[in-house]
């Protein structure tokens, strides 16, 4: 993922889909490095205590985990089987059911405040993640454009959000044969609001002779595409 021009929000269909499957399914920091190997038996611990499960619905929420893992884990080895002869539309949409279904027994499993604890819980895991691959990045081309550690704080939340809204739209159309003209035109719309509302923040945060150099990068960047 680009920093300063994203050229795809997630590199690959098979790289948003696992990453979004972390995610979705824990509310636990996203350290392991075993892919989507994940034990609902620990996010449930975690979440028992932080959504105040009782012992019918942590019974309930493991087995849910449990059937999106067996799901996913077999959307992931068709997919590898197949090789060259894969479809990536046919797994990303595998992908969207299987959570869909999950968020379906979720609602079910958890009451209305609980749910909206969940989401909460969920959405700040999707963002510490985007702040870790923003600091990262912009440790990068730290000492070209010349910011400050105080300066890569400031700019950290923010490029955060942009990669967060670019997440956004791609797992929506994800998996799409075909994009309709209309919706072509409200994706550009949308991805132009991000970059918008990005950049403006981060001339804020920079001074005249870094931003020029910001720029500059991103010119860089475009170029290469």
């Amino acid at each position: 993922m680009n920093l300063l021009t994203i050229k795809k929000p997630i590199t690959t269909i098979y790289a948003i889909a696992l990453f979004f499957f972390l995610l979705l399914s824990s509310s636990v920091s996203l350290a392991t490095n075993e892919g989507p190997d994940i034990a609902p038996d620990e996010i449930v611990a975690e979440l028992k205590t932080k959504l105040k499960l009782d012992e019918q619905q942590t019974k309930d929420l493991t087995a849910a985990l449990q059937e999106l893992a067996k799901k996913l884990d077999a959307l992931i080895a068709k997919r590898e089987a197949a090789g060259e002869e894969d479809d990536p539309h046919e797994f990303i949409h595998g992908v969207k059911d299987a959570q869909k279904d999950y968020q379906n027994k979720l609602k079910k499993i958890l009451s209305s405040s609980q749910m909206d604890s969940y989401n909460a819980l969920r959405e700040k895991v999707i963002m510490d993640a985007m702040k870790d691959l923003a600091a990262i990045k912009l440790m990068d081309i730290q000492d070209p454009v010349g910011f400050s550690d105080d300066q890569l704080d400031k700019l950290t939340p923010v490029l955060a959000e942009s990669m967060r809204g670019f997440m956004k739209i791609a797992w929506k159309y994800a998996g799409e044969r075909r994009i309709r003209l209309g919706q072509k035109i409200r994706i550009a719309r949308q991805l132009k609001e991000i970059q918008h509302k990005s950049e403006k923040e981060v001339k804020q945060i920079l001074t005249g002779d870094q931003y020029k150099k910001w720029e500059e990068l991103k010119k860089q960047a475009q170029e290469k595409k």
